[in-house]
């Protein structure tokens, strides 16, 4: 089953088809057809296996072996049942919803209890094993229940400071980004992650700053910007500084 990563976060119900094998409506299991009803077989007396002797050099053996009458069943059906010639069983598609929990993640199975094919004799059914996969997201990366994505902002915006919107997957919210904001600076915003798998609570957004280097400049925005930087000082550049630093010791 492929889901979106919204899904997986939140939890979704999914409609889907199952081809599987059930008991028969017609002859709820028993392989008779109706109006008939299953003999106990003569030979092995219903235990499905008969006593076979074979003398060897060692000694009479005695083994047990399957029943040639009944197939092993222990049973003979004189009558089959038209739908489904005598088996019990047929093959057919059903529907099922299936509920995903909050927060499963992609490669994690879903096991429906008692989904799969019906058992053997009356036995009990086996269960329905989901493969989930989880599409990609456009912006948000998953680890474990914390997301992290990468916002781009202006050169403007991180000297100054500026309230930015971030999206989570509860919808967008407001932040302030302080002056100085550097590339890579990363601030998180707590509970506004992933829904643990049956566990209260939630994991945290973590949010990377990346500045956008404006390019294309026309001559004016080119000269504007050379007047900014003749204003410019060491104080304002402190990693410059300090490279030039060790850069100037190193080669002394």
């Amino acid at each position: 089953m492929v889901i979106s990563f919204e899904e997986a976060a939140k939890g979704c119900k999914k409609n889907i088809k199952v081809t599987k094998i059930d008991s028969c409506p017609d002859c709820s299991g028993t392989g008779a057809k109706k109006g008939t009803t299953v003999k106990t077989c003569p030979i092995c007396h219903g235990s499905g296996q008969v006593a076979a002797t074979q003398r060897t050099p060692f000694g009479v053996i005695q083994t047990q072996q399957v029943c040639n009458q009944c197939h092993g069943s222990g049973k003979i059906i004189e009558k089959p049942c038209d739908t489904c010639n005598g088996k019990g069983r047929i093959r057919h598609t059903v529907e099922k919803t299936v509920e995903i929990p909050a927060g499963i993640d992609d490669g994690q199975v879903i096991n429906v209890r008692g989904g799969g094919d019906s058992g053997i004799n009356g036995g009990p059914s086996g269960d329905l094993r989901i493969n989930v996969s989880v599409r990609p997201h456009p912006i948000f990366v998953r680890d474990g229940y914390d997301v992290y994505c990468e916002i781009p902002i202006t050169f403007t915006q991180a000297a100054l400071g500026d309230e930015i919107t971030v999206p989570t997957l509860d919808g967008k919210v407001k932040f302030t980004i302080h002056e100085g904001t550097q590339p890579g600076d990363e601030f998180k915003l707590k509970g506004k992650g992933i829904q643990r798998l049956n566990y209260s609570g939630k994991g945290d957004q973590y949010v990377k700053i990346t500045v956008e280097v404006p390019k294309d400049l026309s001559r004016a925005q080119k000269g504007k910007l050379q007047e900014f930087e003749d204003l410019m000082d060491d104080k304002n550049y402190n990693k410059k500084k300090t490279f030039m630093d060790k850069l100037k010791d190193f080669f002394d």
